[in-house]
Order: structure tokens, then sequence, then C-alpha cells
């Protein structure tokens, strides 16, 4: 049985439609960047779901009970073996947060790609556009009451190289900026996470680099928020990709940075 998530994946329980009605609130959270967002990690074949974390599969464009992968692209029921989606961290981050939650619910997003340079959410790049587009569509399919919190953000291995890194933070800030205006919230919280550690292959030899410009964001821009993950030291082999127990801490993580900007 594969649970990797990565070829000839196994068939899981099948989605549950959400039942959104003009009663529900949802609070929305943007997950943006590459596969350790999108997730490479075991993939949990019977998970425990919540009724009240719900996701918007990017591909069926409808609203379902949330489960890992959040961003696969195969059939709705089956990890695909073309698709190499697997366990991020945006279910620990919402499974972290749902207990604070009385009468509202928690809304995902999947809008990463694997393998996405930052140029890809330029101003001009597809996934900004694709990011934005989901969002809207994402309102249109229910009278429910959506209100987008923050913006999870886990990228920076594909500008680990000499050729991208130096040029990085001014990328980077201005994704902030655009975020906010594109979406008339100019606190929108936006939440990043270094990327790991272990990043040393091939032409991704500035890992480091990359994750001195993240940990320096809230210096440059107001709400914003940085997951020092870089003592997570497990991945799946491959030194790009966080393991299993890496994602749920980041989730974990990510939850723990969204009370306290919630809070300022």
């Amino acid at each position: 049985m594969n649970k990797k998530g990565t070829m000839k994946g196994e068939a899981q329980p099948p989605l549950l439609n959400a039942e959104l009605t003009a009663k529900d609130n949802i609070d929305l959270f943007l997950l943006a960047g590459q596969s350790n967002m999108k997730g490479r990690a075991e993939i949990d074949l019977q998970p425990n779901q919540n009724k009240n974390i719900v996701f918007f599969h990017s591909k069926e464009l409808q609203w379902y009970v949330a489960r890992d992968p959040l961003h696969a692209q195969g059939t709705p029921d089956l990890i695909d073996g073309n698709d190499n989606s697997g366990t991020g961290p945006a279910m620990s981050f919402a499974k972290s947060l749902i207990g604070n939650y009385t009468s509202t619910k928690i809304g995902l997003i999947p809008a990463a790609v694997g393998g996405a340079p930052i140029d890809s959410f330029s101003d001009k790049g597809e996934f900004y556009h694709r990011s934005l587009k989901l969002l809207k569509q994402c309102k249109e399919t229910s009278k429910a009451n959506f209100k987008l919190k923050a913006i999870l953000w886990l990228q920076g291995e594909s500008d680990s190289t000499e050729e991208s890194y130096q040029s990085y933070e001014d990328k980077l800030l201005n994704l902030v900026d655009r975020y906010r205006e594109d979406l008339q919230s100019p606190k929108l919280p936006f939440i990043a996470c270094t990327i790991g550690s272990f990043v040393h292959k091939g032409a991704f030899l500035y890992a480091k680099e990359i994750n001195h410009i993240l940990k320096s964001l809230p210096k440059k821009r107001k709400y914003t928020s940085v997951i020092d993950a870089r003592d997570l030291e497990g991945h799946n082999g491959d030194h790009l990709h966080y393991d299993l127990s890496s994602q749920l801490e980041i989730g974990k993580r990510f939850a723990n940075a969204y009370h306290a900007l919630a809070k300022s």
C-alpha cells in the first residue's frame, strides 16, 4: 500500500460533500507556494475528518469535508498515479485551530503548485492569478458567509539557486503587497515558513540565504509572521521535502503564528 501519494495511489474513503448554507460562516485560508505546501508526506488512508474543516477542490470546484491530499488533481477519491500530492501542513494547521471555533467553519483553499518559482506568483504569474480565481470561485458555489483570514506561504526551494536567490526578497515583498491590494485587505495576515535546512541538492545550494530573507519578512512588512522550521530535520529521503512528522509540526506552528497575529 502506497501512502506517500507519489505513484499508483490507493483509494481513500469517498470525499464527503460539505453542506454549506447561508447560515454558515467560513474563515478562509489560502494555501500558496510549491511542493512542501502541497505536501509530499505520507497520507492517512483512513483519516479522522471534522465536518467543520472543509476544502475547495481546485479541479472539481466543489466544497468537501477536508482531508489530505488537499492539492490532489486526480479524481477526488483516488490518489492519481500522475499526481504527487501528499500530506502538507494545512490539515494539522486547521485541526490545531478548530478547537477555538464554535460557530465558524475553517475553509482551506489549496493553491500551491509543485516546483513553482516565486516568479509564477508575480503580477503576471499564472499561479498568482489562479489563486485569486480560486478565491473567487469558492465563494460562488455557496451562499455561506466567507471571510479570508490569512495567506499561508511555503515556497523558496526553486529559488534557492545562484540565479534566483538574490532577487527573492523584492519579489516576496511585492507578493505580500499585491495580495493585500488585489484582495482589498491591507492588514491581511501573511504567514510564511522557512524551507528545509536540509535542502542542498543539485542547483539548490542557497537555502540558507532564502531562509534569511524569509526570516526578515516581519521587519519589512506589518501583519506578517514567519515560522522557523529549520530545526525540523525530517525529510522524505530526498533532501527537499518535509516528512510527515515535520509537516504536522509545521501545521501547528502555522496555527500558533496565526493566533499571535490575530491578537496583535
